[in-house]
Protein backbone atom coordinates (compact mmCIF):
# COMPACT_ATOMS: atom_id res chain seq x y z
CA UNK A 1 0.00 0.00 0.00
CA UNK A 2 2.93 2.72 1.01
CA UNK A 3 4.20 1.66 -2.01
CA UNK A 4 1.32 2.64 -4.40
CA UNK A 5 0.68 6.10 -2.62
CA UNK A 6 4.37 6.74 -3.13
CA UNK A 7 3.99 6.32 -6.87
CA UNK A 8 0.70 6.97 -7.64
CA UNK A 9 0.45 9.91 -5.78
CA UNK A 10 -0.64 12.14 -8.94
CA UNK A 11 -3.29 10.10 -10.29
CA UNK A 12 -6.29 11.50 -9.61
CA UNK A 13 -7.66 8.19 -7.64
CA UNK A 14 -4.96 7.96 -5.19
CA UNK A 15 -4.34 11.38 -4.85
CA UNK A 16 -7.34 11.75 -3.23
CA UNK A 17 -6.43 8.83 -0.92
CA UNK A 18 -3.27 10.70 -0.11
CA UNK A 19 -4.82 14.06 0.98
CA UNK A 20 -6.87 12.15 2.99
CA UNK A 21 -3.94 9.81 4.57
CA UNK A 22 -2.21 13.74 5.74
CA UNK A 23 -4.93 14.60 7.11
CA UNK A 24 -4.84 11.40 9.61
CA UNK A 25 -1.38 11.82 9.94
CA UNK A 26 1.13 13.46 12.41
CA UNK A 27 3.45 16.03 11.10
CA UNK A 28 6.19 13.82 11.51
CA UNK A 29 4.72 11.11 9.72
CA UNK A 30 3.49 13.68 7.01
CA UNK A 31 6.90 14.27 6.14
CA UNK A 32 7.42 10.59 5.58
CA UNK A 33 5.02 10.73 3.25
CA UNK A 34 5.91 13.44 1.32
CA UNK A 35 9.90 12.06 1.30
CA UNK A 36 8.47 8.51 -0.44
CA UNK A 37 6.65 10.55 -2.87
CA UNK A 38 9.47 12.42 -3.79
CA UNK A 39 11.31 9.62 -4.41
CA UNK A 40 9.21 6.32 -5.14
CA UNK A 41 11.84 4.35 -6.16
CA UNK A 42 13.69 5.09 -2.85
CA UNK A 43 12.86 1.60 -1.44
CA UNK A 44 14.33 2.70 2.41
CA UNK A 45 11.87 5.67 1.98
CA UNK A 46 8.53 3.58 0.47
CA UNK A 47 9.41 0.80 3.91
CA UNK A 48 9.64 3.94 6.27
CA UNK A 49 5.92 4.90 5.23
CA UNK A 50 5.13 1.33 5.41
CA UNK A 51 5.97 1.54 9.23
CA UNK A 52 4.43 4.79 9.52
CA UNK A 53 1.27 3.55 8.27
CA UNK A 54 1.31 0.64 10.73
CA UNK A 55 1.76 2.62 13.72
CA UNK A 56 -0.79 4.69 12.76
CA UNK A 57 -3.24 1.53 12.47
CA UNK A 58 -1.93 0.35 15.30
CA UNK A 59 -2.72 4.04 17.50
CA UNK A 60 -6.29 3.74 15.73
CA UNK A 61 -7.60 0.78 14.00
CA UNK A 62 -10.81 3.01 12.85
CA UNK A 63 -8.15 4.71 10.72
CA UNK A 64 -6.66 1.26 9.07
CA UNK A 65 -9.88 0.40 8.92
CA UNK A 66 -10.91 3.46 6.51
CA UNK A 67 -7.73 3.45 5.26
CA UNK A 68 -8.06 -0.28 3.58
CA UNK A 69 -11.50 0.52 2.47
CA UNK A 70 -10.47 3.73 0.72
CA UNK A 71 -7.78 2.05 -0.70
CA UNK A 72 -9.39 -0.58 -2.40
CA UNK A 73 -12.24 2.21 -3.77
CA UNK A 74 -8.93 3.33 -5.11
CA UNK A 75 -7.40 1.01 -6.63
CA UNK A 76 -10.35 -0.47 -7.94
CA UNK A 77 -10.47 3.38 -10.41
CA UNK A 78 -6.60 2.70 -11.08
CA UNK A 79 -7.03 -0.85 -12.64
CA UNK A 80 -10.56 1.23 -14.55
CA UNK A 81 -8.23 3.70 -16.50
CA UNK A 82 -8.07 3.39 -20.11
CA UNK A 83 -11.08 1.91 -21.10
CA UNK A 84 -10.82 -1.26 -19.46
CA UNK A 85 -13.15 -2.24 -17.09
CA UNK A 86 -13.81 -3.39 -13.34
CA UNK A 87 -16.63 -5.12 -11.64
CA UNK A 88 -16.82 -5.11 -7.99
CA UNK A 89 -18.74 -6.74 -5.09
CA UNK A 90 -18.81 -6.32 -1.62
CA UNK A 91 -20.72 -6.79 1.25
CA UNK A 92 -24.07 -8.87 1.26
CA UNK A 93 -25.60 -9.50 -2.19
CA UNK A 94 -27.90 -11.57 -2.79
CA UNK A 95 -30.43 -11.95 -5.94
CA UNK A 96 -29.19 -11.84 -9.40
CA UNK A 97 -25.66 -9.85 -10.80
CA UNK A 98 -24.11 -9.36 -14.08
CA UNK A 99 -20.45 -8.46 -14.54
CA UNK A 100 -20.32 -7.81 -17.62
CA UNK A 101 -18.64 -4.98 -20.79
CA UNK A 102 -20.21 -4.15 -23.96
CA UNK A 103 -23.75 -5.78 -23.85
CA UNK A 104 -25.74 -5.51 -26.49
CA UNK A 105 -28.73 -6.45 -26.47
CA UNK A 106 -31.37 -7.97 -23.27
CA UNK A 107 -30.59 -9.82 -20.59
CA UNK A 108 -32.79 -12.02 -18.84
CA UNK A 109 -32.40 -14.62 -16.03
Amino acid sequence: MAAVLATKAATSAIGGLVRWVKEQLSPEAQAVLDAAIEAPEDEARVGELGRELERAEQADPEFGRELRERYDRANVEIHADGGSVVNQISGNVSGKVVQARDIQGNISF
